[in-house]
């Protein structure tokens, strides 16, 4: 009789073994699909940003000083805000992720489409290197959770998220001009 009980104990002792070894070995990991970058440039090189809003007649130019602060392309070369500009508008601009390629070599009709022929944003960078970048921003997409980009230097198109295009449109909107000292 004792046998018999340990044999029944030992058979369920090696049934729960063998489900937990199974049950517990781990899915195989996935690795990440690489993100896609409409373009990527260092943001250390970008040297002038310029920001249109064409359908509202709007613009604001940004360059970057020898002491690698940001002002205003203007006559008196005023300060930004850095709260507002921190590090983080360089970045924005230094390539930001494609939620989703659209097309690579749109035909004229489909840049219209997306509303890149006459487009909500465009925006200049100009590198240390002297290279220039246009960037086309063009529709939301359907949902409004994102807005078409035509790569720089290509008729490809794909989209951006919402908020880039915010932060980017409030810049030119409400510009961040440095608050003036407290006295």
């Amino acid at each position: 009789m004792r046998l018999r009980n340990i044999l029944i104990l030992l058979v369920v002792f090696l049934a729960l073994a063998g489900y937990f070894y199974f049950s517990n070995r781990g899915q195989p990991v996935s690795t990440p699909e690489p993100k896609l970058y409409v373009w990527l440039i260092d943001m250390d090189n970008i040297q002038r940003i310029e920001i249109k809003l064409p359908l509202e007649n709007e613009s604001q130019s940004f360059i970057k000083e020898v002491d690698r602060s940001w002002h205003f392309d203007d006559a008196e070369r005023s300060s930004v805000n850095m709260t507002r500009w921190g590090g983080g508008i360089p970045l924005l601009l230094s390539g930001p992720a494609a939620n989703r390629i659209i097309t690579e070599n749109a035909t004229e009709a489909e840049l219209t489409k997306f509303g890149l022929t006459q487009p909500r944003m465009k925006i200049t960078l100009t590198l240390t290197d002297g290279t220039v970048l246009n960037i086309t921003v063009g529709d939301s997409t359907p949902d409004g959770m994102n807005y078409y980009v035509q790569t720089p230097g290509s008729n490809d198109v794909a989209t951006v998220d919402f908020t880039w295009f915010d932060v980017l449109a409030g810049l030119v909107r409400d510009p961040p001009y440095a608050l003036p000292p407290k006295k």
